[in-house]
Formats: structure tokens, C-alpha cells, sequence
């Protein structure tokens, strides 16, 4: 196994002992590190359905459950991505083979306006699946956080791509990557603000841009974090989550610690992140309840607030872009019972989304993405 695999499924294994459902959300949470875009870790075989419900707190409600195919070009900005092993009971000790080439089982894309769309083009579930590898499920897709463009692996050109919704420009990686490899190994897709520059972590580390296919490679050691616009700055981390910055071909410790960082504001040179976890034998005794700015330029802190205002169930947040100039979005996963005990009930999964303030530490929801389901996958936006 890999290192990269064998970091995933250690972070995977800090989720704390809750019920399976939860557990399944939770766990491939911990590992996809907020960033991480696509694959869950499967730690329950179980049934998954097809219907994924996006609720504002104000009452509005879109479906994601059509399944057209992405249209060419005029698509509207993207507001989140699943797939759901076409509603079917899954196993991935058993039946993950049965699912090749079957449409449903495709990454669908739901826009900001209500549409959705299949995306053939994007790997999916790895129907290889088997419990040697049962921590690599899906293939990773991430989409910008202005919702224009989508990162995703193209099975048919062995290589990464990102595609502009609106005019339908598709740009490949130079890297080749057999499908093979993606079973095996995995990967992590990081895209920046504006969709250009693509951070890949598979075998080794790097940065794209995409429009002229120039890479840089990140030094060894160090994987991509977080990408500004216009390909800087690169953050980057450590296997201890120790925080750097990249440039000119080398790496300037940052002396910060993190799991989980936003993307850089506006002006590049603002990074948030979550602090004030504890670990101990692998295990999560504190979660996160801080949050922290930091001048990547400078590697000043810039400010530090304790959580306020707290929802209730809220513990395990992952970070993605700046809702405003004072504010960060956070993603946290929904937890519901309501189906125990009930004879073929099915919980209903998802993430809600909060705004966070730098300055005060104050959380208010934003919206709720909601599924019915036992396992899966949703991407938003930035994360």
C-alpha cells in the first residue's frame, strides 16, 4: 500500500466510535481533509438511494435527481456534485463489479439555478472495488469556488481535466495517469478561486495551469494545500499537517499546524484555518473550536477567536472559501436518527454549510445539502 494510501486510511481511523451511518460520513471526512474532493471511505457496505435535496434555511428546495447529460456549453455555475450508486443496495465486498458503465452510477453535477446534469466524462465509483482497497470508492472531482469550472479525472484521456461550464473549454493535464494507478493509489484534487491552476497529489505533488500545461513540482515531503489566483501562493503541508509556503522551489515553514485551511482570500495572502484539536493514539480527544488568520506572506497571525454561538451537532467542520472579507464557509456533517428502528428506513445524509467570522468566532448556518442514503459522496464548492 502506498504512503498516500496509508495516511488516508490513518486519518480515516480518527473518526470516533459513533453509529455505522455516521461513522461512514464522518470517517471519509476526516480523511478527505476538507480540499480532499471525491472519495469516501467506505467504512459500511451498505444501501444508498438517489434522490439529493439541496434546503436553504428560507425553505427553498432543488432536486439533483434528473440525469441528463452535461450539456456542451451554457451551463450555469455549479452548486454541488454527487453520485449514488444509482439508488441500489452496494457492497463493496460484492457487487461494486455490477455498477461498470451503468449511467446512474455517474458524478452528476446540480447548478446554482436547478439544472442537472451527468457528467460521463468524469470517473466515478472505482468498480474494482474490493475490501484490499475499499478506502478508494470514487474518483475525485472538485469544483472552483465560483462554481464555473470542475476538476475531475477523464478515464478516457488517462489524464486529469478541468472543464469551463459556461464555454465548455475542457484542458488536460500533461501527466498521464492510468486508471490502474487511480484504483490503486487515489488522488486529490485542489483547484484554485478562479479555476486555473490545479494542485494534484497522486504518486508525487504538483501544480498546474491549465491553460498553458506548465507544471511545477512540489519538493517531496510536501503536498498542495491551497493555490491563490494566478498559480500564488502555494500552501502546502507536511505528513504532520505542518504548514508551509511554496515558492521559487522551495518550501518557507509557515510554524503552523492544521488539518484543515480555507483558501486564501482576495488578496492572496490571508489563509484561515481550524485549530485546536487533540490527538492521542490516533484518536480524536478535542475537536477543532478556534479559528485563526494568518499573512501567509509574513507567517503573522492576524487574528485568533474561539468558537460562538455553536449549533448544536456541530463538531466536525471542514473549511473552504471566504463567504465575505470577515467570514470563512464551513461545511459540517448533518446527523440524523430519525430512521432507527423504522423497518427499511434510511437516514437522511449531507453537509450544512455555516459562516464562521474570523474576528468574533460567530457561526450562523447557511444552507443544508441533504440525502437520502446509508453512504455517499457530495462536493461543494471550494471545499
Amino acid at each position: 500500500m502506498t504512503r498516500f494510501r496509508d495516511e488516508l486510511q490513518l486519518i480515516a481511523a480518527q473518526a470516533p466510535e459513533v453509529d455505522l451511518a455516521e461513522r461512514a460520513v464522518r470517517g471519509a471526512r476526516r480523511w478527505k481533509v476538507a480540499t480532499f474532493g471525491s472519495a469516501v471511505a467506505s467504512l459500511v457496505a451498505t444501501a444508498l438511494t438517489a434522490t439529493v435535496l439541496i434546503t436553504t434555511p428560507g425553505g427553498a428546495t432543488m432536486s439533483g435527481e434528473i440525469a441528463n447529460v452535461l450539456p456542451a456549453s451554457g451551463v450555469d455555475p455549479a452548486a454541488y456534485a454527487y453520485y449514488d450508486f444509482c439508488g441500489r443496495e452496494w457492497d463493496y465486498r460484492k457487487n461494486t463489479g455490477t455498477f461498470a458503465g451503468q449511467e446512474c452510477a455517474q458524478w452528476r453535477l446540480v447548478t446554482s439555478t436547478g439544472g442537472s446534469f451527468r457528467m460521463p466524462e468524469a470517473l466515478s465509483v472505482y468498480t474494482e472495488q474490493v475490501p484490499e482497497n475499499y478506502m478508494n470508492t470514487g474518483g475525485p472531482l472538485t469544483i472552483s469556488s465560483d462554481g464555473k469550472r470542475v476538476a475531475y479525472y477523464s478515464e478516457k484521456d488517462q489524464k486529469f481535466a478541468v472543464r469551463d461550464l459556461a464555454d465548455g473549454r475542457v484542458w488536460l493535464t500533461p501527466q498521464t495517469v492510468t486508471r490502474e494507478t487511480m484504483v490503486k493509489s487515489g488522488a486529490v484534487l485542489v483547484l484554485s478561486p478562479d479555476g486555473r491552476h490545479l494542485g494534484l497529489l497522486d504518486r508525487t505533488s504538483s501544480v498546474v495551469d491549465m491553460e498553458t500545461g506548465q507544471v511545477t513540482e512540489i519538493p517531496e515531503g510536501w503536498r498542495v494545500r491551497r493555490i491563490g489566483n494566478g498559480g500564488s501562493p502555494v500552501v502546502v503541508s507536511d505528513d504532520k499537517d505542518r504548514l508551509g509556503l511554496f515558492g521559487d522551489g522551495k518550501v518557507t515553514p509557515l510554524n503552523r499546524v492544521s488539518r484543515q485551511v480555507s483558501e486564501l482570500s482576495a488578496d492572496g495572502r490571508t489563509l484561515a484555518y481550524l485549530d485546536g484539536e487533540v490527538i492521542k493514539d490516533h484518536i480524536v480527544t478535542r475537536d477543532v473550536d478556534t479559528i485563526v488568520t494568518l499573512d501567509v506572506t509574513t507567517g503573522k497571525v492576524l487574528s485568533e477567536a474561539k468558537f460562538t454561538d455553536v449549533p448544536k451537532d456541530f463538531g466536525f467542520p471542514r473549511i473552504g472559501g471566504w463567504h465575505s472579507p470577515t467570514e470563512v464557509v464551513v461545511s459540517d456533517v448533518l446527523r440524523d436518527k430519525s430512521w432507527r428502528g423504522k423497518k427499511d428506513g434510511v437516514p437522511t445524509m449531507g453537509d450544512a454549510t455555516y459562516a464562521i467570522d474570523v474576528n468574533t468566532g460567530r457561526i450562523r448556518k447557511l444552507a443544508e445539502y441533504t440525502y437520502k442514503a446509508w453512504s455517499g459522496d457530495l462536493v461543494l464548492p471550494g471545499f
